[in-house]
């Protein structure tokens, strides 16, 4: 059970970083940047349920952070184009902060039972990633798409951005072991906000706000 549950993870994982790279590329219209993105989210979503199947069998203090954190981001740049109705959308954008809450409460509260256990490194990755999710469901929480839904295109950039930088950081830390860990952990971070602020800049040349 077990091998199956971790193939469908790689193959739907592998569909997802596919088509967010390709959804990435392609004008940003309906089309190929829609259907390539559609492939993203519903790869990635399978890959993270999956991850979080796994993570009951074999607990891994990497694979549960990062699962959570990407389907959170990726969760909301989903949710930014599903309501159209700005009234509807603020509700539901409430809904998602609240699970972010959840998400990072869960995070610190596993992390403090590590430390019980003495197991620091473990405890501090979940720490780190737990500080990052309410800092992050807390500025959600002040910026809600639905009250501002002229500028929801670049929490849409800002969200999915993020879940594909969350993929690739997994799939690097998972498969590239000839570079320093600190720099396998970082680089996907570094490289990606540069292009999230510039994807987000570009944008702001050619939409009214």
């Amino acid at each position: 059970m077990e091998q199956g549950i971790l193939l469908l993870h790689i193959a739907s994982g592998l569909a997802g970083l596919f088509g967010g790279l390709l959804a990435s590329l392609a004008r940003k219209k309906k089309g190929l940047h829609s259907r390539a993105g559609d492939v993203f989210f519903y790869g990635m979503l399978i890959s993270l349920i999956s991850a979080l199947l796994l993570n009951i069998i074999r607990f891994s203090p990497f694979l549960f952070p990062i699962a959570l954190f990407t389907l959170y981001m990726i969760l909301g740049g989903k949710l930014i184009f599903t309501f159209r109705s700005p009234k509807i959308l603020e509700k539901w954008w409430r809904y998602y902060s609240f699970l972010g809450m959840l998400i990072s409460l869960l995070m610190i509260g596993t992390a403090v039972s590590l430390f019980i256990k003495n197991l620091w490194a473990m405890a501090a990755i979940l720490i780190v990633f737990g500080i990052i999710q309410s800092l992050m469901t807390l500025a959600d929480w002040r910026n809600n798409p639905g009250r501002t839904p002229g500028k929801r295109i670049f929490q849409h950039i800002n969200k999915m951005g993020g879940g594909l930088i969350a993929a690739f950081t997994a799939f690097a830390a998972v498969n590239i072991h000839f570079l320093p860990a600190l720099m396998v952990w970082l680089m996907p971070s570094l490289i990606g906000s540069i292009l999230i602020a510039y994807a987000i800049q570009q944008r702001k040349k050619t939409t009214r706000l």
